[in-house]
């Protein structure tokens, strides 16, 4: 195993992406750059082939040296990757522990994040048995940077139709009301959680990647975007299909008036490999397609569809791609529900038709690339404020987090009992003060500092109080307490087998 000490972390590989991006994209920002080399990691699911994924490290490692200066970004994920044969380094989510220390700053996300199901992509899951899943990946990293009092971002993290366990609201009304500044990406999203706190300030953020064009330069084609189209004999204007079977219907149209799409070449292209994607679903059915014989890496991808004159599918990165170029979209999606709700107000996108009904005329009608609409403007002005206020955030260093973080896991055997015996907890109380001798001399700043620790603690235990107490009002109408509880009592089994463990150990 390599050794990701604290010792060691200077001197992890600095990768020249961000010199990459700002030379391809806006010209970096030089003033107030700080000369240290900054520690941040970013958390999330980039061990995976999955484009939108393995977007948000390359956003922000950009975006934050055009603010920082040097920056050493950290990918922490289940299981560990590399180059060449990965786009960048990952670190496995196994190393946190022992490096977390060592962080300026922590973000959360983006993407399909907070999430508590298990079945994430086919086989995917921890390296480790001691990491759960799904929250190993966004949930206890948050936790464990707070402890250290690192400041935690939630970088537009969002969730799709899924709910919240009554086990983890405790844990995840903790990390939204320590973390000083939380963004999602869609207002399904804040509400959910708004519900769990009073205390959180969490607003809507558009998702990261409507940032792209500062990284991609439209009017300088890259090298690699060049010889790719010269490689796979993309000639002239294309249209960029989603290697998906929920698109084979919309392929019909194709086939049955090829003469209205003559001018085009059509590019069928996975965007998720990891969830199934494959071209052999449709291409064989379309005129002229284009296939690739790999996978291109993301800027790459996000480059290709940044010059198409439309592109068709279901993936969400697929769709914010090409509405921060003016590229238009024919989205499969139902734009009502869940994370797609966010797409929902761009003009140039379009919910896929009946194509039994559907005239190829108004297809035409509506492909080719234009201006990026208003919205798509106003949302990449949007993270420019986001980006200056992470790094803001970082600057300021530790956060006063700990002795929150300190009182709830004080305080956490209580609330696992509690809930494994199917009663309410004890309240917690302050402890008790020792008597002692009354010093001479009372500092004021003392007296300031100690009040807002018992005001912390406090709040902590009312919120800790009023998630429990929900929790159990939703047991009681549902008069069935062994089926909610047993997650909490796993819980608890869990933590006395890991003190057993450990004592043995010892």
């Amino acid at each position: 195993m390599v050794d990701l000490g604290l010792r060691r972390i200077d001197a992890w590989p600095v990768e020249p992406l961000a010199k990459a991006c700002r030379t391809r994209g806006e010209e970096a920002l030089t003033e107030h750059l700080d000369e240290r080399t900054w520690q941040v990691a970013i958390f999330g699911t980039f061990d995976v082939e999955n484009y939108g994924d393995l977007l948000f490290p390359i956003i922000a490692e950009a975006e934050l040296a055009r603010r920082l200066g040097s920056v050493e970004l950290h990918r922490f994920s289940y299981h560990g990757k590399s180059r060449p044969e990965w786009p960048y380094g990952v670190t496995s989510l196994t190393e946190l522990p022992r490096v977390a220390a060592g962080l300026d700053g922590v973000l959360i996300g983006g993407g399909f994040l907070i999430r508590f199901d298990k079945v994430v992509a086919h086989g995917y899951g921890p390296a480790s048995a001691d990491i759960h899943h799904p929250t190993g990946y966004w949930l206890t990293p948050a936790l464990i940077a707070l402890q250290h009092g690192i400041p935690v971002m939630w970088n537009a993290p969002g969730m799709h139709c899924n709910n919240i366990p009554d086990w983890a609201r405790p844990l995840l009304t903790m990390a939204l009301e320590q973390s000083p500044y939380v963004r999602v990406r869609d207002a399904l999203t804040r509400d959910t959680l708004a519900a769990l706190t009073r205390q959180a300030e969490i607003e809507v953020l558009p998702d990261t990647a409507f940032g792209l064009p500062r990284l991609i330069d439209e009017q300088r084609p890259s090298a690699e975007f060049i010889r790719l189209r010269e490689h796979a004999g993309l000639t002239g204007p294309y249209i960029v299909i989603h290697a998906i079977h929920v698109v084979e219907s919309f392929v019909k149209l194709f086939e049955d008036h090829a003469e209205a799409f003559q001018d085009y070449q059509f590019l069928v292209v996975p965007i998720g490999p990891v969830l199934g994607d494959d071209p052999s679903v449709i291409a064989g059915r379309l005129p002229r397609a284009v296939t690739l014989s790999f996978w291109p890496e993301p800027l790459l991808m996000a480059e290709l569809l940044s010059q198409a004159q439309a592109v068709i599918g279901h993936s969400y990165h697929l769709a914010i791609t090409a509405l921060a170029f003016g590229v238009p979209v024919f989205c499969s999606a139902d734009l009502a529900t869940g994370k797609y709700t966010a797409l929902a107000g761009f003009d140039s996108l379009h919910a896929l038709p009946d194509v039994a009904t559907v005239d190829p005329q108004w297809f035409i009608a509506r492909v080719g690339k234009t201006r990026p609409s208003p919205a798509a403007l106003a949302a990449a002005d949007r993270l420019v404020e986001h980006w200056d206020r992470v790094a803001a955030i970082i600057r300021q260093g530790k956060t006063s987090s700990q002795p929150v973080l300190g009182a709830f896991l004080q305080h956490l055997p209580t609330l696992l009992e509690a809930a494994a015996e199917g009663r309410e907890p004890v309240p917690a109380e302050s402890p008790a003060s020792p008597v002692v001798p009354e010093p001479d001399i009372i500092s004021p700043a003392q007296n300031v500092m100690a009040q807002e620790l018992a005001q912390q603690q406090r709040i902590v235990q009312l919120s800790q109080q009023l998630a429990l107490s929900d929790a159990r009002m939703r047991e009681l109408q549902n008069s069935n307490s062994f089926r909610v509880t047993a997650p909490l009592r796993s819980i608890a089994r869990g933590i006395r087998n890991l003190t057993a463990n450990k004592n043995r150990q010892c």
